[in-house]
């Protein structure tokens, strides 16, 4: 954000009696509705029951028309639904922008989702909802609010897919559109929703972007599990939404500018200016007062925040990157999932709520340490003698045949010892070949012979 100084104009009335100089600054008091797209979900799970009672699609179309009810005059409120019209098509705008009655609202919302056959094409909605945003940017500012139940979610499923939202999330921010992120019920996924909200620049103050669980604490969404939650929710967005800001706008669109801030002699909006800068008029830079430290003028310390504070023409010199920006980290590759690093003092932070590639492969076909190959190096794993392999850890050499088992026609072999010291092995006589029976008659007559 540059430097936004104020700029007066001087009109000089020249008379017979010489001239006066009069100076004025024109200040046009207008108000620019923001505008918020409401993109909910219509997936089949919408239809599940709440603890308290009653369906969360109820809910959700209860919550919603109070909602633009309570901020018909200050919001011009527009209408997504996705999946449009069913199963997992990309949402649709049903709905464009514009100042609309709760009846219209939910007339827009359409029937019921089905029992079963609507899933939850997060990423591709949000895509569709930049496309919708391309030509109709309205100075007042841009917001998308995102309420869904459960995770980027096609028939297949597709692991690869689950933080898709993040990207498309960014995109819309890079577009110039502001998403509030509203996890509803209990089974939404978390650590996507954390990570949604964080590239959004719209996270909790302090909360943990690496939160899985949608019971767990401190999550950087808004977590919403019933309808007085849901409807608390979407109630503080639309207060942070239009709230007052020194800004020279009439932002919550009463009537009046930049109230409750400090004014000048001349109506102007100081909002804090540098008490040691020379003259009667410093000509302070309007920017927000509720963070002091979002102060900009001449010889102001620089902060790793996007501003040039200094006003010196250069922002953040020295600095990596944006404190409070995130930015993902690590791979998806293999068994590894990708994390976000956080800006903290102008460093990036370390790589949180992923998972990182392990040191070593195990014998077990995945790629833990995220290369692309799988189980290479991986005998370090197996037993000693063993190899890896599709079949898991096998033997490099084959083991010994088993002895063969005694039989009723084959008796096991004996070791018999003659009285003379030699060895020989003989089998017992049942089953002999007749041959060799006649061979030992035929030695016998030959003894025979020579005895005569």
């Amino acid at each position: 954000m540059a430097c936004r100084m104020r700029f007066g104009f001087t009109l000089l009335v020249l008379g017979s009696l010489g001239f006066t100089s009069l100076a004025g600054r024109a200040h046009a008091q207008r108000c620019d509705l923001p505008q918020v797209l409401l993109s909910v979900d219509k997936s089949s799970s919408m239809l599940g029951e709440l603890p308290s009672g009653g369906t969360k699609w109820d809910a959700a179309r209860m919550a919603i028309g109070e909602l633009t009810s309570a901020y018909a005059e200050s919001i011009a409120f527009g209408l997504q639904v996705f999946p449009y019209p069913d199963r997992c098509e990309p949402g649709a705008v049903t709905m464009d922008f514009g100042t609309h009655t709760p009846e219209a609202i939910m007339a827009g919302l359409g029937e019921p989702p089905p029992s079963g056959g609507n899933w939850t094409p997060m990423a591709q909605t949000l895509d569709a909802a930049r496309d919708h945003y391309a030509s109709r940017l309205a100075v007042g500012g841009n917001h998308l609010i995102l309420i869904t139940d459960g995770w980027q979610w096609c028939d297949p499923y597709e692991a690869t897919t689950r933080f898709t939202p993040v990207a498309a999330v960014t995109a819309l921010r890079d577009a110039g559109v502001t998403v509030h992120v509203v996890g509803f019920g209990a089974g939404v996924d978390s650590l996507t929703l954390n990570r949604a909200a964080v590239a959004a620049g719209t996270a909790l103050p302090g909360c943990d972007a690496s939160l899985s669980e949608p019971s767990a604490m401190n999550h950087c969404y808004v977590q919403a599990n019933d309808l007085i939650e849901l409807r608390a929710a979407l109630d503080s967005i639309a207060r942070d939404i239009t709230d007052e800001m020194c800004d020279g706008l009439d932002n919550d669109c009463d009537g009046t500018v930049d109230e409750g801030f400090d004014v000048d002699v001349d109506g102007y909006t100081t909002c804090g200016s540098d008490p040691s800068m020379p003259g009667v008029d410093p000509d302070p830079t309007l920017v927000d007062c509720d963070d002091m430290s979002d102060v900009v003028y001449p010889g102001a310390p620089e902060v790793c925040d996007g501003v040039d504070n200094d006003c010196d023409g250069t922002t953040d010199p020295g600095c990596a990157c944006v404190d409070g920006d995130a930015q993902p980290c690590g791979t998806d590759v293999g068994a590894c999932m990708a994390g976000t690093q956080s800006c903290e003092g102008g460093t990036w932070g370390a790589c949180a709520g992923g998972v990182m590639p392990a040191a070593a492969e195990t014998c077990d076909m995945t790629d833990e340490d995220c290369d692309g190959e799988v189980d290479e190096g991986a005998d370090a794993s197996c037993a000693e003698g063993e190899a890896c392999t599709a079949d898991g850890c096998i033997p490099l050499t084959p083991p010994d045949p088993p002895a063969a088992t005694p039989t009723p026609d084959r008796p096991a072999e004996v070791d018999v010892v003659q009285d003379t010291g030699c060895a020989c092995r003989a089998g017992a006589p049942t089953g002999s070949s007749p041959f060799g029976l006649l061979a030992g008659l035929g030695l016998l007559g030959l003894a025979v012979i020579r005895r005569r």
